[in-house]
């Protein structure tokens, strides 16, 4: 995985939970507590989820709780500064999430960068299915990647997850 979602990882625990935490969760993690992240290196795939782990245990809530407070600090806070021409770009959540694979394809054409890709069902004005295509198989941070999508265009959506399908709901 590209540094940069470390990074954010990193950004999120220190501004909400503090220096202390962020260290007690790279111990956690087996990691030396000297770790640099870049965010254009590859990070081992494995080493990224010990830290999403490791954060879960030491902040004391479930790891599905960790996921959505990193996709939702991602796309309402982290992202939006390292890529603002594409939040700019879209004037709705919908509209955002319909380029999310142009996107990918887009800022990840350097070496080890390997994204989610995603097809589409539009079920109407209010209904889209994003079907989440990736060996990887951390769907399940989708969800809150895509509240904090919603967030950021002061709208709402409800996110259903169903095997690697989405199905989001706007209000």
């Amino acid at each position: 995985m590209k540094g940069t979602i470390v990074k954010c990882l990193e950004e999120l625990v220190k501004t909400k939970f503090g220096e202390d935490k962020w260290r007690a969760i790279l111990v956690k993690a087996g990691m030396d507590l000297n770790s640099l992240f870049m965010v254009t290196a590859v990070v081992p795939d494995g080493d990224v989820l010990k830290l999403v782990g490791a954060t879960a245990e030491v902040l004391g809530i479930p790891p599905q709780a960790a996921m959505d407070a990193f996709g939702e600090y991602w796309s309402l806070t982290y992202a939006p500064k390292m890529y603002s021409v594409y939040f700019d770009k879209a004037k709705s959540a919908r509209e955002f999430l319909l380029n999310m694979d142009k996107v990918h394809i887009t800022i990840t054409k350097t070496a080890g960068a390997t994204p989610p890709h995603f097809t589409y069902e539009e079920k109407g004005p209010k209904e889209l299915v994003m079907h989440y295509q990736s060996p990887r198989g951390l769907v399940a941070l989708m969800p809150g990647l895509i509240q904090g999508v919603a967030k950021y265009y002061k709208e709402k959506v409800v996110v259903k997850l169903s095997g690697n399908s989405l199905h989001i709901t706007f209000s």
